[in-house]
């Protein structure tokens, strides 16, 4: 079973433990990476012709049947999930083309993927993206070892207001994790990356370039 890890995976606590003050009920894209402890990949139980809503989390009654959205999904579609809350899941998709859509399901719509996907160093390689982010894997020549790069961008409304942050490493993925670490210092890049199957779910510690930076997110392997 060596290189194979479970689809439920920890978020390390002491680093990136669910986010304080944020209200039970809220499930953001910005958030989803940070605000857990595990991770799982989900399918939607229903007929490709069905309709299954995502919720929001705008007001103090939702997730809840007023609270419907107008984005869906259908069944088969994959999504990750990071918690619960009163009957619902906190869900991130990624669609083909454009952005993820980000929000509460029924959890009764959906089926949890209880199966190991391939967290062996190979499977990392490759360049894997989210928005304008990136992080590359690329083999380096000690046995199990790899070189980790990345960059990430924070555009303001003002021209020329851009700052930007970088990843420079050399790790050894440990059970489909990766934790990048600039130092020891509270002020220095913490990053936890972890392999979910063709996801890679990135947290930082708002420490990793100008100020707004992230790498958080949830990122896939760019196509060739």
């Amino acid at each position: 079973m060596k290189g194979l890890v479970f689809c439920v995976l920890a978020l390390s606590v002491s680093a990136f433990g669910q986010l304080a003050g944020n209200p039970d009920n809220w499930c953001r894209e910005g958030f989803f990476t940070r605000d857990s402890e595990k991770f799982s990949a989900a399918t939607v139980k229903a007929a490709r012709t069905a309709k299954i809503y995502f919720y929001n989390d705008d007001k103090d009654d939702c997730p809840g049947p007023s609270c419907r959205r107008k984005a869906f999904l259908v069944g088969g579609d994959e999504v990750l999930v990071n918690r619960s809350y009163q009957g619902y899941s906190c869900a991130w998709y990624t669609p083909r083309k454009g952005r993820p859509t980000v929000g509460w399901i029924r959890t009764t719509d959906l089926m949890i993927n209880d199966r190991l996907f391939d967290a062996s160093a190979k499977a990392w390689l490759g360049e894997w993206t989210y928005d304008d982010n990136g992080i590359e894997f690329t083999e380096n020549k000690l046995p199990g070892n790899l070189n980790v790069t990345g960059n990430a961008t924070w555009v303001g409304a003002n021209p020329g207001n851009v700052h930007v942050g970088e990843l420079d490493g050399r790790y050894e993925p440990k059970d489909g994790v990766i934790n990048y670490s600039d130092g020891d210092d509270e002020y220095d890049c913490k990053v936890s990356i972890r392999l979910l199957g063709k996801y890679l779910v990135v947290a930082d510690n708002l420490k990793c370039g100008g100020v707004n930076v992230t790498f958080s997110g949830v990122y896939t392997r760019k196509s060739k």
